[in-house]
């Protein structure tokens, strides 16, 4: 049976004591440490004075809807040193400490390369939006002995969210390009035209009604540009409503302005939602005339061909082969290139850049150049669209068409003061004829030598003295003779 008298309390509370100062001696050893297991079982460790709560270490609990119960994050308190931790003070700080509160406490005492657990829990507000604290604990760690993190959690009630669509495509709050696609690009028009009018949608994706105050076009061009049918002014959820802007420009150039949907949306960045839109006035029209190798190019030319540079050489893989076009302008006024593009099956080997991003004025041209850079043996096919201002084809689609890797390099190989190139040719029927091309920087390229070659040869090409700075780089262009 213990021993309840006076003395033996007295007793042990002395040897308390002394264990509690004994630990103390040694508090220089002890090591806390703060994690969250995420449900992949992955540990997610939290840094001490970390106050930007994420989902990613637990810190950040998410958005509760209005209703939903509270949510629980279990945390782990570890003593990653051989010493005993202790615990000694755990708060709740910062701005709404209330919503948060401990369910499970951790332990108190931590023996070395231990841990304990502890429950946080978000109780949502009864007022939806953000709620924030910082979690305190003081121990006896010889580091980060007072441990703070923040944590959150949103309380989301039920609102309205706006979305706009032109031509049945979303368009982004705040987007900044205007495009032909979604209607936001009114492309070119005559001075003496009838305005153009595009529709645009609203759409409520949200779960209460959407209130549009207004819609309005504004900047240094917004009086190029007219709402002339207004939208509803109530949206219930999942509804929509449409309104339309007509581009009448009276002056010429490219008029941007900035079509902005006031809303009651709670976004704070869609209460306002805008995004641009562009026109070009223009009394003159552009005519846009492309060419290679001296041969025009129609427009929607899909059948490539080498005479006029639309079919590239035959190219080793990562190498790259470069056409040069011509862009001529044969209208009456400046020729403005919008953008240029590669699409179709293989368009990332292939790019197209202008020498100037002026516009090109009447009888003037510029030098438009092609690069094919092939990234797997065989055919490869793509489309070079040109969007201009030229009202007769605004859309200029070109179809290209290149071949990778034709040929086979068997080896590189150095013998005294000369490279030995040792290649099989392409094995298709035809004649062959491959360029040998040197570098020592793979910028600028010289071209050292070709061969003729029929088809399934191993050929072996001599570099003379070409050692002397025992760095070099090559590559092949094949070309097949018609």
């Amino acid at each position: 049976m213990p021993d309840s008298s006076p003395i033996s309390r007295f007793t042990r509370s002395i040897l308390a004591l002394v264990l509690l100062l004994g630990s103390g001696a040694i508090a220089s050893g002890q090591q806390i440490q703060v994690l969250w297991v995420n449900p992949g079982n992955v540990e997610r460790v939290i840094n001490n004075g970390d106050d930007t709560p994420s989902g990613g270490d637990g810190t950040n609990f998410g958005q509760v809807a209005a209703g939903a119960p509270p949510v629980d994050r279990e945390f782990i308190i570890r003593n990653t040193s051989s010493v005993p931790l202790q615990l000694r003070a755990f708060q709740r700080l910062g701005n709404n400490p209330a919503n948060f509160t401990v369910i499970a406490p951790p332990d108190l005492l931590i023996p070395g390369n231990q841990q304990t657990a502890m429950t946080l829990r978000f109780i949502p507000p009864a007022v939806g939006g953000l709620r924030t604290a910082t979690i305190r604990i003081v121990s006896t760690s010889s580091r980060d002995n007072d441990f703070l993190f923040g944590v959150s959690g949103e309380l989301v009630l039920p609102a309205p969210n706006i979305e706009i669509f032109g031509n049945g495509i979303a368009i982004a709050d705040g987007s900044s390009i205007p495009k032909v696609e979604n209607l936001t690009d009114f492309e070119t028009l005559d001075l003496q035209a009838p305005p153009r009018q595009h529709t645009f949608t609203i759409r409520n994706t949200g779960e209460v009604t959407l209130r549009i105050s207004s819609v309005d076009v504004v900047g240094f061009n917004g009086d190029q540009y007219v709402v002339t049918s207004a939208p509803a002014t109530f949206i219930p959820p999942s509804s929509e409503t449409t309104f339309d802007i007509s581009f009448n420009p009276t002056r010429e150039g490219i008029h941007r302005a900035t079509v902005n949907v006031n809303s009651n949306d709670p976004t704070p960045t869609e209460t306002s939602y805008s995004f641009a839109v562009r026109g070009s006035g223009q009394a003159f029209f552009p005519s846009l005339v492309l060419s290679g190798n001296g041969m025009e190019i129609l427009p929607g030319d899909d059948t490539p061909s080498p005479g006029d540079y639309t079919t590239f050489p035959n190219t080793d893989v990562e190498s790259v082969s470069t056409r040069s076009f011509t862009l001529r302008n044969a209208g009456e006024g400046p020729l403005e290139i919008a953008d240029l593009a590669i699409r179709g099956t293989h368009a990332t080997e292939f790019t197209a850049a202008r020498l100037s991003d002026a516009p090109i004025p009447a009888g003037g041209q510029d030098i438009l150049h092609v690069s094919f850079r092939p990234r797997v043996r065989g055919s490869r096919f793509a489309t070079l669209r040109i969007i201009s201002n030229d009202p007769d084809s605004p859309i200029f689609d070109v179809d290209l068409e290149g071949a990778g890797g034709r040929f086979r390099l068997l080896g590189i190989e150095i013998m005294d003061r000369d490279t030995l190139i040792e290649f099989d040719s392409n094995p298709a029927r035809g004649s062959y004829i491959y360029d040998i091309f040197h570098s020592t920087d793979m910028e600028d390229w010289l071209k050292v030598g070709s061969l003729l070659s029929n088809p399934g040869e191993t050929r072996l090409f001599r570099h003379r003295n070409s050692t002397p700075s025992r760095k070099g780089f090559y590559y092949i262009e094949e070309r097949r003779l018609e």
